[in-house]
């Protein structure tokens, strides 16, 4: 098994190579795919951090039923078209949460049956545009970056 990832890997970075590298050579190759990598990790990182980092921790010795997890340190983004096609429909991160294994496009159907289980429970159902939930990720980042740097210095 190893070793067909080994091979896979192998193959992913020789097609890459072998697709670019005649036209813009090797060093233009390996900037090229340096370039598409960190654009790919900014994308993965956004939309993961939109549904998640802007939210609290849980102390490792607190019990939380998965339903209440998924509650306190999930967050939605608006369901629109536009939203749906950039995250892959990941928007519904707390039915992500909750029915892991469930084909992502099936996230919409179910999730007025999950507001309403929460509902019921006196669980918030947090649903943020996705802008504003940008805005939240990245004031938290700041905020989490001064108080390390506060840490630091005293």
């Amino acid at each position: 098994r190893r070793g067909f990832e080994l091979a896979s890997m192998a193959a992913r970075y020789a097609v890459f190579y072998a697709s670019f590298a005649p036209k813009f050579g090797a060093a233009g190759a390996l900037g090229l795919y340096l370039a598409c990598f960190t654009m790919a990790c900014n994308y993965i990182f956004c939309n993961f951090a939109v549904s998640h980092t802007h939210l609290p921790v849980s102390a490792a010795s607190d019990y939380l039923h998965w339903v209440v997890y998924s509650a306190i340190h999930t967050t939605n983004i608006s369901n629109c078209w536009m939203v749906n096609w950039w995250m892959s429909y990941l928007n519904f991160q707390i039915e992500h949460h909750m029915f892991p294994s469930m084909p992502q496009f099936r996230h919409p159907k179910i999730s007025p049956r999950v507001k309403a289980l929460f509902e019921k429970h006196g669980l918030v159902y947090d649903v943020r545009p996705y802008w504003g939930a940008m805005a939240d990720t990245f004031s938290n980042l700041h905020q989490v970056g001064a108080e390390a740097q506060h840490a630091k210095a005293h």
